[in-house]
């Protein structure tokens, strides 16, 4: 059987207009049918309920190799496994990322946001939100979770970047400069861990590592969880950040509403994560033949999950567009057994920096209208210029 007699083409993704129309580019996508194949015989999955099929059905839908393409030298612990190691590492780790646990490192992040606004408060009257908060925060809350000196900020961000690059590698063997650089950084984890041993303390490297539980991560898995808070931990809160200000400086009535009450700000940021949408698609692989909204996959076949499209989908989310006072349970998270291992992190990172950023700045506004960059695996402003003042967006 033709497989493809019986799917819709998937729209051309580069020049699907991101950078300057988010709306009708998820448009573009829904639009196309609930489920799509690329001109490389990948299968896209974009409406709601066919990506909430997918994610909580690993057993056909599997992560088990669905990863390859970013070239990992670890186990990407745990998004990459299914069960029953994705069980035993989950079993593990969300005793360190539940919740309560983050809520204990809240006092310290917030202090080191006061200091980052204070920093660009005193450096002016207009900002970049993002390189001058967005990018250094969530790598000081990883150097934060992990025990490692705030001092390494900028040298982890220069190794982040390259592990990135080194990541999305094409046709060919990443520059030796990026070799180098990701080198640089496997050789500082190393060091850590070394020290870690034996070690009795809070963070989270040295409970890991010291853990002495039959689930016990060992060393290559607690490098490789690293590793995936480097490529898929930062970068993602940066650009929910990103978003985040964005929607408050373009909205002066919802900044001042937020800023009279912050138990508001928590559903605010709800809309904001399905809205913008940072990660678009997540890989998976079918361990069998499948049929799904009328298109039957065959097993081995590579499948993308828009997260991204079932967020906009107007048949589970009115108004899809519209940031909305109050609706949850959306896909910025993911669903099934494979959601976001730092969930709990990101929500906290995000209500902490939009209380600090509102009671630190009265007023700001938009300077220029940010564009998003496209073609990328993930959607993000790569600046956000603020007027710190009443000056509205010229």
């Amino acid at each position: 059987m033709d497989v493809t007699a019986q799917c819709p083409a998937l729209p051309n993704m580069d020049d699907l207009p991101f950078s300057r129309d988010r709306d009708a580019a998820w448009d573009a996508l829904l639009s196309a049918g609930p489920v799509t194949m690329s001109e490389t015989g990948v299968y896209f999955l974009s409406t709601a309920d066919v990506v909430e099929q997918a994610a909580t059905n690993p057993e056909l839908f599997s992560s088990q190799g669905a990863f390859e393409m970013v070239g990992s030298p670890f186990p990407m612990v745990p998004i990459a496994f299914d069960r029953p190691e994705h069980t035993r590492y989950r079993r593990t780790l969300d005793k360190f990322f539940g919740p309560r646990r983050m809520a204990e490192r809240a006092p310290a992040l917030r202090a080191q946001l006061g200091d980052l606004i204070d920093e660009i408060k005193a450096s002016g009257d207009t900002c970049d939100v993002i390189s001058q908060l967005a990018v250094p925060f969530p790598s000081q809350v990883f150097l934060t979770l992990f025990g490692l000196p705030l001092s390494d900020r900028d040298r982890l961000i220069e190794w982040k970047d390259a592990v990135l690059q080194f990541s999305v590698a094409d046709g060919g063997p990443p520059a030796p400069e990026i070799v180098a650089r990701a080198g640089e950084m496997l050789d500082y984890l190393r060091t850590q861990l070394d020290a870690c041993r034996g070690r009795r303390g809070e963070d989270l490297l040295s409970q890991l590592v010291n853990d002495p539980g039959e689930d016990a991560l060992t060393e290559q898995e607690v490098i490789g969880l690293c590793f995936l808070f480097l490529i898929a931990g930062l970068d993602t809160v940066t650009s929910a950040m990103g978003f985040a200000i964005y929607e408050l400086a373009r909205d002066q009535d919802l900044q001042r509403r937020l800023r009279s009450d912050e138990a508001a700000i928590p559903a605010f940021l709800e809309e904001v994560l399905r809205v913008g949408s940072t990660v678009p698609h997540v890989p998976r692989k079918t361990t069998a033949d499948v049929e799904v909204a009328g298109v039957t996959i065959p097993a081995g076949s590579e499948c993308w999950l828009g997260l991204g499209t079932a967020n906009r989908d107007d048949a589970r989310f009115a108004e899809p567009s519209m940031i909305h006072p109050v609706r949850q349970n959306h896909f910025a998270f993911g669903r099934g057994p494979h959601r976001c291992l730092g969930s709990h992190l990101a929500r906290l990172e995000l209500q902490l920096m939009v209380e600090e950023w509102n009671r630190r700045i009265p007023e700001y506004s938009l300077e220029s209208e940010p564009a998003v960059h496209w073609p990328n695996a993930l959607l993000h402003f790569e600046e956000v210029h603020l007027r710190l003042g009443s000056v509205t967006m010229r």
